[in-house]
């Protein structure tokens, strides 16, 4: 099911027949939602949080967000291992969102190429894991919000998976910052 649910997001994505219903939510509580969809897979043992409370809201589409936020954890569950971090801050009107994972990382010609259709990087036992859906969805998903999603490796020795989302900051809160 969940296959062909993705396929279905991919076709819709390509056709252009997806039509984000922007608002300004509460980036916590989106996460909140992916993370207890992500349960079996990653308890909630192996997540650290580190969210301020001020962070402001984000102009996004609460359903899509939480679509690509879960496949983002999903992706962290079958190929990170060990503690998935999770980060956020204000930067510059956006609200960046780091999953940071424990895995070996990303080889570096893999870093772009992760997003395309179907592309599927292998475990550490050389069997590749997953459908390569989930990653072209989250990010074609972000980018139908006017985010930007991009992945790296963390630790200087290439170990550790990075996945980074700017969102848009809601422009109401950023207003109501400044009065």
């Amino acid at each position: 099911n969940r296959y062909i649910a993705n396929l279905l997001d991919m076709t819709r994505l390509e056709a252009g027949a997806l039509a984000p219903k922007l608002g300004a939510h509460d980036l916590a509580d989106i996460l909140s939602g992916a993370l207890s969809r992500a349960g079996a897979l990653l308890p909630a043992d192996r997540v650290r949080r580190d969210l301020p409370a001020d962070l402001p809201m984000v102009e996004i589409d609460p359903i899509l967000l939480e679509q690509a936020l879960f496949n983002l954890l999903d992706n962290a569950a079958k190929h990170g291992g060990g503690t998935v971090t999770l980060e956020a801050r204000e930067e510059g009107g956006c609200v960046v969102l780091r999953i940071m994972d424990e895995g070996p990382g990303l080889p570096p010609e893999d870093a772009e190429r992760v997003f395309g259709k179907f592309y599927r990087v292998s475990k550490a036992d050389g069997v590749p894991a997953g459908t390569g859906l989930g990653l072209a969805i989250a990010r074609g998903f972000v980018e139908a919000m006017a985010g930007t999603l991009s992945a790296a490796n963390g630790a200087e020795d290439g170990t550790g998976a990075v996945f980074t989302l700017s969102l848009p900051a809601s422009r109401s809160t950023l207003l109501g910052e400044a009065a």
